[in-house]
């Protein structure tokens, strides 16, 4: 196996470039209601809209239960992905469910207790990685909500064409998803503590099959892409 790092693709990309993006902070607008934190994302033709709002004080009498991934966080999480058009399907419930635990996954325990969050996700435009796109537009609207996180979260999508010598593609597009044996996207908080830096996955999901070597090579590319995006943004803060 092999991760052809100088092939190029469609749009002069090669395996292991992302796609350009752009981040606009502050948008509102694709919900209702109060929102502490409000983002546009846009990674290629791939673009959401995602609304924060909360920490807010759960109704009373509603149940409270540690929060998924967090000892002693009472935190409720609650998602609203909407299509592009249309009514939402199974594929929104289940996107809305992903967020749910990736959110539960990043929170910090200085997060108010017995609060609900709430993430409302406009899909705007779709060619590929989308969970990613979301995932990482949610993050950045829950800094800019000013929701406590436990490190700083990246989420990366790969495919993996599987004929002959397997090939790793970085941020697919909806045509090499559809022509690749394997699609997963990637979710890692990395969490500083003095000069050291450690990752954790918060989330992986895959579609697709693939043999066990395969999705060790996908995981790893993933995790050297998401590592090479934080410390990208981290240098850019500096």
């Amino acid at each position: 196996m092999e991760v052809d790092e100088a092939c190029e693709r469609a749009g002069g990309r090669d395996y292991l470039e992302l796609r350009a993006s752009r981040c606009e902070v502050g948008i509102a607008g694709c919900g209702s209601g109060k929102v502490e934190g409000s983002v546009r994302l846009s990674s290629g033709r791939t673009a959401v809209a995602v609304e924060v709002k909360g920490p807010e004080s759960s109704p009373s009498g509603a149940p409270t239960k540690p929060t998924a991934g967090r000892d002693g966080l009472l935190v409720t999480v609650r998602s609203i992905v909407r299509p592009i058009s249309g009514l939402a399907g199974e594929r929104e419930q289940d996107l809305e469910s992903k967020v749910v635990s990736f959110v539960e996954g990043i929170l910090d325990p200085s997060c108010p207790p017995r609060t609900t969050v709430t993430v409302v996700v406009q899909i705007l435009s779709e060619d590929g990685s989308l969970l990613a796109t979301i995932l990482n537009a949610t993050a950045v609207a829950l800094v800019e909500a000013g929701v406590p996180l436990f490190g700083s979260p990246v989420a990366v999508s790969i495919a993996v064409a599987d004929s002959g010598t397997p090939r790793v593609r970085l941020d697919p597009d909806l045509r090499e998803e559809s022509t690749c044996e394997l699609v997963g996207t990637y979710a890692y908080l990395f969490v500083t503590e003095g000069d050291q830096t450690g990752a954790s996955v918060v989330q992986a999901s895959s579609m697709g099959r693939s043999s066990a070597e395969t999705a060790m090579l996908a995981l790893a590319t993933a995790e050297k892409a998401a590592e090479a995006v934080f410390h990208s943004r981290r240098g850019g803060e500096e």
